[in-house]
């Protein structure tokens, strides 16, 4: 009890004791002051190291962000994308490489995978080396493409850019990869950026065959309007040369039968009948060779504007030419003329329109005369044929008329079914150059073709095939 009794006396009865406890006191105040410094120092280095944690894991965020971004960068791009190892081996393949090769990442992750190039011997165990030697040595890939091969074993033409990836590089497209191949190459890894050009190839190359499909159109064309332009001169020049010919031609009977007629009404009284009788015969026969240029000139006036009609009923052609070969058996005499039928049809009916295939018959009949020298001989021949499959694959009747003349100039045998076209032959022995061009137009409307040849022994043939039924086009 006597310590609680120290402990609680006062101030005043104890003064020296509270100066000595004050007294105490201050060294133990100045020990703390001197404890408390380091830690200020200990906490303001702690405050710095987690600021620079905070900054590094704010840059690892940063860099994690950057990576993921590059990640779905590569995986979302439309070009396939490689990724090589120093040793070769493959550390990323794009969802583009798969849809290009038709690999699976999986598939080829961790391997040198040569299979997905057309490699030479000589790079069969360095496929990155070979890419980079083919972007770095290859002028023009669109040219030489570089070649890849799908799973299928189908090739693929690639063009390929390759990037080498420094060591600061690679942790963004390494996953932060702690194995890392410091190789003596130089690089860290090999990127390959591979764009599919097969169907663009493809494209163009179709655009060049339709480029020279058109080129090629195009000079036909101008051809053929040439080959036309010359074609509708040519007939503008015949034409001109044809009415300066059809002028003389329509003047000579229509002359004729005016001098015969004059002189008809001059003599008549006192003329001998005989020779009132010769005037009649030139009055008529001028007539008749009038009335055969009219009605040839009314003929090409219907071809032209496409009203030439045929009224189709069934006729014995045997029968017909029988009696055109009458009209010309005088003719045949006065020229000498040896005029011979070869009519070999078992059925002779066809439907036609007679009158129009007559005057298809009278008109090769005529030329064959006025083109036959003295003494020849000339046929009209009839026979059965079956048309090729290109002309329709009927049955058709062939009709042929041959003389012994000097035949059509080669570069005539087209030419002479043209309008207001004389042949050179023969000096041209008169006519309009209408006949064979109606001939043509009405053996056309029957169905059938009319050609020209020269026989090898001399001499013109014409050909007419007539189709018992329409050909199937």
């Amino acid at each position: 009890m006597p310590l609680s009794r120290e402990w609680t006396g006062t101030s005043k009865s104890r003064p020296s004791d509270s100066r000595k406890g004050l007294q105490m006191a201050e060294p133990k105040i100045e020990r703390i002051g001197h404890a408390r410094e380091p830690d200020r120092d200990l906490q303001a280095e702690n405050d710095h190291l987690r600021a620079q944690v905070e900054q590094l894991t704010r840059v690892g965020h940063e860099l994690i962000g950057t990576q993921a971004r590059m990640q779905s960068l590569l995986h979302r791009a439309t070009d396939a994308i490689i990724q090589f190892e120093p040793d070769g081996t493959i550390s990323s393949f794009n969802r583009a490489a798969e849809r290009t090769f038709d690999y699976s990442e999986i598939e080829v992750l961790h391997r040198h995978a040569p299979q997905l190039f057309a490699l030479p011997d000589a790079w069969r165990d360095d496929v990155p080396g070979y890419l980079l030697d083919y972007s770095r040595n290859t002028e023009n890939q669109y040219e030489k493409p570089l070649i890849g091969i799908r799973r299928n074993g189908e090739r693929i033409q690639l063009e390929v850019s390759v990037a080498e990836i420094s060591p600061n590089d690679l942790v963004l497209f390494d996953d932060f990869s702690d194995q890392k191949l410091h190789g003596e190459k130089g690089f860290e890894a090999v990127l390959c950026f591979l764009r599919d050009i097969t169907e663009r190839k493809k494209i163009d190359r179709e655009l060049g065959e339709h480029r020279e499909n058109l080129e090629q159109l195009v000079e036909e064309q101008v051809h053929e309007i040439r080959v036309a332009k010359e074609q509708a001169e040519r007939a503008n020049q015949a034409k001109s040369e044809f009415l300066a010919s059809m002028s003389h031609e329509l003047r000579t009977p229509m002359h004729a039968i005016l001098s015969y007629s004059a002189m008809g009404l001059q003599k008549y009284a006192t003329a001998d009948p005989q020779k009132l009788r010769q005037y009649f015969d030139r009055i008529s026969g001028s007539g008749d060779r009038l009335l055969v240029m009219i009605n040839g000139l009314l003929d090409l006036a219907k071809v032209e504007s496409g009203r030439i009609a045929c009224e189709m009923q069934p006729t014995d052609l045997h029968a017909l030419i029988d009696e055109i070969a009458q009209e010309f058996e005088g003719l045949a005499e006065q020229r000498g003329l040896d005029f011979e039928k070869v009519l070999a049809l078992a059925d002779p009916e066809i439907l036609v329109d007679r009158e129009r295939i007559g005057q298809v018959i009278r008109n090769l009949v005529g030329n064959a005369f006025r083109f036959s020298p003295a003494t020849s001989r000339v046929m009209l021949m009839t026979d059965q044929v079956t048309l090729s499959p290109e002309e329709g694959g009927v049955s058709a009747i062939r009709l042929r008329v041959r003389d012994e003349g000097e035949g059509v100039p080669e570069a005539e045998l087209e030419t002479i079914f043209d309008r207001f076209v004389q042949s050179s032959g023969n000096g041209s022995p008169g006519g309009t150059g209408l006949g064979l061009a109606i001939a043509r137009e009405i053996v056309i409307a029957h169905g059938g073709t009319i050609s020209a040849t020269n026989r090898d022994g001399g001499g013109a043939c014409f050909t007419v095939l007539l189709p018992r039924s329409r050909p199937r086009r």
